[in-house]
């Protein structure tokens, strides 16, 4: 296997290497996280290997949950593809809960690029109306928009710079939707299980590290089973003040490993977000 040197491309097609912006990630058994400066070309044995996920446009329909019994909170998403061109959009909307999530990113054989996102919408407490736009020539994300936080009586306006090349800071650079596919590279061909570290940006940074929990579990929808693979993500980074928590996802194969059920907190309350319905994009 090798990878390309395409210094503005993340390449997921090997289990041991990742590369983002000017960065080259090793991940060995000598060295757990080690940086390679220089583009190479590497060779692997063994059985690993790359599993090109599914390119279907595909509708997919979610219910939440709160301890345990369900909510009138119903969110939808649409993928998208137009040749190695990738758009991903969220829905929800309730009188409480209210976002549309809007992302766009090339992928083609476990080759990722994130591009740009917008994010609308409020929850108690916070109200957002804000983008991320990626420059990959000049290394940095622009992030512009405006952001409620609690206990602040309107929206703040921020026009924020995000450097991508720091060597020290490792990671694929995802958001809530383009983070399955990036998961799905991994995972589905990694025999090894090593974790994987994500960066989620906006006006802050958070940096989670996933890792396997199980592999197998069928989780029914409808009238169909779906094998999955259960990952969490734990944040090991993150602003104060930020909404950065510990999630776990069930990912599904045949569905280009989006999540089939979604469990995580708020506060200490309980959260479940399953799947609903599968079908073509509308």
């Amino acid at each position: 296997m090798l990878i390309k040197t395409n210094f503005h491309r993340i390449s997921l097609k090997t289990t041991t290497v990742r590369t983002i912006g000017r960065r080259k990630l090793v991940l060995a058994k000598v060295s757990r996280w080690a940086i390679v400066t220089a583009c190479t070309v590497l060779f692997i044995a063994g059985t690993a290997y790359a599993k090109s996920l599914p390119t279907t446009d595909v509708t997919v329909k979610y219910r939440v949950y709160a301890f345990g019994l369900p909510t009138w909170f119903d969110a939808k998403v649409d993928v998208d593809f137009e040749d190695d061109n990738v758009t991903m959009v969220s829905e929800l909307q309730s009188w409480l809960v209210s976002n549309f999530h809007s992302t766009s990113f090339t992928f083609s054989d476990c080759d990722y690029q994130p591009q740009s996102y917008t994010n609308k919408g409020f929850s108690p407490g916070w109200k957002f109306d804000d983008s991320l736009q990626y420059d990959w020539a000049n290394l940095a994300a622009q992030y512009r928009g405006f952001l409620q936080r609690p206990n602040q009586d309107e929206p703040v306006y921020q026009e924020l710079e995000h450097e991508l090349d720091d060597p020290n800071d490792a990671g694929f650079y995802v958001d809530k939707l383009t983070q399955f596919y990036v998961m799905g590279c991994h995972f589905g061909s990694n025999t090894q299980d090593d974790t994987l570290l994500l960066n989620y940006l906006d006006d802050t940074l958070g940096r989670y590290r996933v890792r396997i929990v199980k592999r197998g579990k069928k989780v029914r929808v409808a009238d169909r089973s779906y094998a999955t693979i259960e990952v969490q993500s734990e944040p090991y980074e993150a602003t104060p003040g930020s909404i950065h928590r510990r999630v776990n996802y069930w990912l599904a194969p045949d569905l280009g490993y989006l999540p089939v059920l979604v469990k995580t907190k708020m506060g200490s309350m309980p959260l479940k977000v399953r799947l609903t319905d599968v079908g073509s994009a509308e």
